[in-house]
Parts: C-alpha cells; sequence; structure tokens
C-alpha cells in the first residue's frame, strides 16, 4: 500500500511539474512589459519627494557612425516620468536592449 501511494505521488509529481513550469514563466515574463517605446512616458523636471511620480533615467552609449564619423561611441542619456513602475521597467528594458550600458548608478527606475 505504501509502495502505490509513492509510486502515485510521484506521477502526480512529474504531470504537474510542466504546469508549474509555465506558471513560472508566466510571471517572469509579466514582471517586464517588452512592447514599450524608447520614447514612452514624459520628458519632466526631477519631481520632487513624496509625489509619487515614477522617474526613469538610463545613461548609456550607441556606435553610430553617422554623428560619431566612423569613430568612437557616442553618449545617450534619457530621464523620464512615467505612471506605473511596470511601464518604467518595459522602457529600460528598452533602452538596454538598444543601448550598451554606461554608469550604472543612473540605469533604473525610482517612486519619488
Amino acid at each position: 500500500m505504501k509502495r502505490s501511494a509513492l509510486v502515485l505521488m510521484l506521477g502526480l509529481g512529474f504531470a504537474a511539474q510542466p504546469v508549474l513550469s509555465v506558471l513560472d514563466t508566466a510571471e517572469v515574463q509579466a514582471a517586464v512589459r517588452k512592447n514599450v517605446s524608447e520614447y514612452a512616458g514624459a520628458r519632466c523636471n526631477t519631481p520632487p519627494r513624496g509625489s509619487g511620480v515614477i522617474v526613469g533615467r538610463y545613461s548609456g552609449t550607441t556606435d553610430n557612425p553617422i554623428i560619431s564619423m566612423g569613430g568612437d561611441n557616442v553618449p545617450v542619456s534619457d530621464f523620464r516620468c512615467f505612471r506605473s513602475m511596470e511601464e518604467c521597467r518595459g522602457w529600460l528594458y528598452t533602452m538596454r536592449s538598444k543601448y550598451t550600458d554606461g554608469n550604472s548608478v543612473l540605469i533604473g527606475c525610482e517612486r519619488r
């Protein structure tokens, strides 16, 4: 009896494993929106603390042969305000995918 219960539990565990892994990846994919434009959010000045505005900042470089005349990398920096943290993280994902990261202190999303 114990042996059949053990086999049954193992069988159920193996059967449930693909379902659980699909749920985990859905949560991870939902954590960062990947359809946010580089121009999302609004240009803004630094809002005062306690305002609840979400600020995204990015600093990096790009190799643009038209701007740099085929030479060095060109700096890219941006500061935007967002309504939600998810939109800010999606924007940050887009920026990090498109450009090479610079100073890591200047990259992030923060609620003011």
